[in-house]
């Protein structure tokens, strides 16, 4: 890959990662405040479990929220992953378990 290449990529990688883990959790914010009470209603309806404390719909929504951003944000770390095997592969190298230590004079 080039380097003019690498910065095309990173700067969409980049601009991708800001949409996925800035723009769209705060909209997610908006639309569960606005909509506090119907999702109350919907867990109540499946769980049976009524609140008491309106906080909890906020540990709820955090406990989604942060769940849904690791998912995004392990995308490309196992992008990463797996496209450098297959490169490994592809071009025939060693992988990390065929490095055994310093063996001198072998």
């Amino acid at each position: 890959m080039t380097w003019v290449k690498a910065i095309i990529l990173s700067t969409i990688i980049t601009g991708l990662l800001f949409i996925f883990l800035g723009f769209l959790p705060s909209m997610f914010r908006y639309g569960w405040d606005n909509r506090a009470e119907d999702i109350a209603g919907v867990i109540n309806t499946v769980t049976g479990i009524e609140f008491q404390d309106p906080y909890t719909l906020v540990r709820i929504h955090d406990a989604v929220s942060m769940g849904l951003q690791t998912f995004i944000f392990a995308i490309p770390i196992a992008a990463t992953y797996i496209l450098g095997e297959r490169r490994r592969r592809r071009l025939g190298l060693r992988g990390s378990e065929g490095v055994k230590g310093y063996l001198p004079g072998k």
